[in-house]
């Protein structure tokens, strides 16, 4: 139970830190003989995710969903450019989402670490020519979106690829952090849905799934903040970067 409940602390923090989530997984599991959690846990954790992003900007989804029941025009066009960011993952995971799977290896991570540092430490400072969310472009989106489907790569972190990506497209940077968290709900929940029929035969207890998902929840919530709050300060960015960067070498020591 211990272990799946840690499983739920690190999913949440990592799956929103810039420092990638599935290149935590792919090493604990293979370096240190730590068990896959099982498509049941998976799904589980999910849900903890997505209710992260749902709590830290509920105010924001209550004044949004209300503005797309009053027909607003800029509401709606969020939503679609919400889904033309989500394409290409999808498009990508469905193609190749196997393919991809077999290269979830500590060498791949080691890569896609060393990528995501690049990406953090190049994320462009603050500019007084920077536009919110509501006024990203469709092309926009969809070049952020390529950044989330690249991000299938184990160890390449799907919100700093997008966050520096929104980033470079001039996007202001708490309205870049937003973007990439929503993204993240068509995303993880065509994951969780695919995964769905496995909560049917779970060898974890119900509580345990539960009280992870919480975990993941709650842990989550925490890194959506701290995200927000350093992605404004170039410096406390560039540290996930520096992160990345060690556990790439101390993974590569500890492996080689």
């Amino acid at each position: 139970m211990w272990a799946v409940l840690g499983l739920g602390v690190i999913q949440g923090l990592t799956e929103f830190l810039p420092i990638s989530s599935s290149g935590h997984l792919v090493v604990l599991k293979t370096l240190f003989g730590v068990a896959s959690p099982g498509a049941a846990l998976e799904v589980a954790l999910h849900a903890g995710t997505l209710l992260a992003v749902f709590w830290a900007y509920r105010h924001w989804f209550v004044e949004w969903l209300g503005q797309l029941r009053a027909k607003e025009r800029a509401a709606w066009d969020l939503m679609g450019r919400l889904v033309v960011g989500s394409v290409p993952a999808g498009i990508l995971g469905l193609l190749l989402g196997e393919m991809v799977a077999r290269y979830f290896t500590v060498e791949a991570v080691l890569l896609g670490w060393v990528a995501t540092s690049v990406l953090l430490w190049i994320t462009p400072k603050s500019a007084q020519d920077e536009h919110s969310l509501n006024r990203i472009g469709w092309w926009e989106a969809g070049i952020v979106g390529c950044a989330q489907a690249l991000a299938l790569w184990p160890g390449l972190s799907r919100s700093g690829s997008t966050i520096a990506m929104a980033r470079v497209l001039g996007v202001a940077p708490e309205d870049a952090a937003q973007f990439s968290f929503l993204l993240a709900i068509p995303a993880v929940l065509g994951a969780s849905l695919i995964e769905a029929p496995a909560l049917l035969h779970a060898r974890i207890p119900l509580m345990t799934l539960l009280i992870a998902a919480l975990l993941a929840a709650i842990t989550g919530v925490v890194a959506i903040q701290w995200v927000k709050g350093v992605v404004t300060r170039p410096r406390a960015w560039r540290a996930f970067g520096v992160y990345t960067a060690l556990a790439a070498l101390a993974t590569w020591i500890i492996g080689g």
